[in-house]
């Protein structure tokens, strides 16, 4: 079925349920990820290899967030990442 837009005013639609909420893991995982030594690697115990997708997804939104580029992969629950040197970042960009 294809979706339908109809242009309404503000006063005729009811008002949003709660304001933007923050999400306290991505703030975490920013926080870390800034702090972190340039030789070393974070590692993130998420205590479930269900939240092992979820958590690699908070990684990726942080370092777009930060400007930077990382890599993570993980072992069972647990989530490795560390950022990709900018020298090797911007030779791969320019690869064909």
């Amino acid at each position: 079925m294809p979706l339908k837009f109809t242009h309404k005013r503000m006063d005729e639609v009811p008002t949003p349920n709660a304001s933007g909420r923050i999400n306290q893991d991505l703030v975490s995982i920013k926080n870390e990820m800034a702090k972190l030594a340039g030789d070393m690697v974070l590692e993130i115990d998420t205590g479930s290899e269900k939240a092992v997708r979820s958590t690699k997804v908070l990684i990726t939104k942080a370092a777009k967030e930060l400007d930077t580029r990382w890599r993570h992969w993980h072992v069972g629950s647990k989530v490795f990442a560390r950022p990709i040197d900018g020298l090797k970042a911007r030779t791969r960009r320019k690869a064909p």
